[in-house]
């Protein structure tokens, strides 16, 4: 009988392609992200070796579960309205499921929290293809756990960013689902215009003005030009732009179909075999090392041993008699 199962959840942000757990993670992802949300596995290494733009700032990051590597996870802020983009979430089938999604993505909130970024909201965009009929499986999951995480719906009309100029399915309606400190119940036109145009222009035209031709970049930001306009005309008539927080299916969603309540597997604690193994070798070896290190050091201060045994102990005599002193001065005090 096992007496003792437990789980544990960690993330760890990347600075290199060439970590080895970020080409296990990049791997999951790649096999579970769909690919109409897909973002070329090629511009996320290019961007992480190039690691600096003063416009944004992408991190990925990789997942780990019990120490095992379990996802791979990647966000995005943008500097000049403060916002978060959070992006991907890739967990490995066995691990899809809610307390896992909740425990990473507080994982990703505590992170920003606590390496003191400035945000204003963390965003997610929730598919709306076909009024919400033919979605993707991301954001039939995301649809149900961001609002359990406290995130709002924003009652807008949104047009995702085409992934590159190949990737026609990439660019869709949705929605943006926000979260700030405190519930937000609604945004000027403006503001939400400004973080729509901050996404566009200052986030994904600049990544892709990095891996594109020339030509291409003019296709490409002719593309965002015309959603930006579409979204500018359908608000026009707005003063106010609601954010609701009504919907939320946890457990499950019977138009969506997409279960995600259970556990993920356990796991016995590990063996401290290494522990002990390590105990032992100091134990054996730590005082050898003592003794060639006190002699090295007698042999280059060219002190006899003799006189060395002398010395050690007028030392030790010494401190002793201190320490005495003050116990016995410390004990009348009291």
């Amino acid at each position: 009988m096992k007496n003792e199962l437990d789980y544990s959840f960690r993330l760890r942000l990347i600075d290199k392609s060439s970590d080895p757990d970020f080409i296990l993670a990049l791997k999951i992802y790649n096999e579970t992200t769909p690919y109409e949300i897909k973002t070329n596995t090629n511009e996320i290494v290019f961007w992480l070796d190039k690691n600096r733009n003063d416009n944004f700032e992408p991190m990925f990051f990789v997942l780990y579960f019990s120490n095992q590597i379990s996802g791979f996870a990647m966000m995005t802020y943008i500097r000049s309205q403060r916002i978060v983009i959070l992006e991907y979430l890739a967990l490995e089938s066995q691990y899809r499921v809610n307390s896992v999604f909740f425990t990473y993505i507080n994982l990703l909130e505590s992170y920003l929290n606590i390496n003191q970024y400035d945000v204003a909201f963390i965003l997610n965009e929730v598919s709306n293809r076909r009024d919400g009929t033919d979605i993707d499986k991301e954001s039939q999951l995301f649809s149900k756990l961001l609002c359990v995480e406290g995130y709002g719906k924003i009652n807008a009309p949104y047009y995702t960013p085409p992934l590159g100029n190949n990737n026609f399915e990439s660019s869709f309606e949705a929605f943006l689902y926000a979260k700030s400190a405190g519930d937000i119940h609604g945004l000027k036109k403006e503001t939400y215009l400004e973080i729509v145009k901050s996404i566009y222009y200052d986030y994904y035209m600049l990544w892709y003005q990095c891996v594109m031709f020339e030509n291409e970049l003019t296709q490409y930001r002719s593309e965002l030009d015309k959603a930006f306009h579409s979204i500018s005309q359908q608000t026009k008539a707005n003063e106010m732009i609601l954010v609701t927080y009504v919907e939320c299916p946890v457990l499950f969603n019977n138009r969506n179909n997409v279960k995600t309540n259970g556990l993920p597997p356990a796991g016995t604690p590990r063996p401290k075999v290494l522990l002990y193994i390590l105990l032992l070798a100091l134990i054996i070896l730590g005082p050898i090392a003592i003794v060639w290190g006190y002699r090295t050091v007698l042999n280059w201060l060219q002190i006899p041993m003799d006189s060395a045994s002398d010395i050690i102990g007028s030392c030790l005599g010494a401190g002793l008699t201190v320490a005495a002193t003050i116990w016995v001065a410390k004990r009348k005090n009291l």
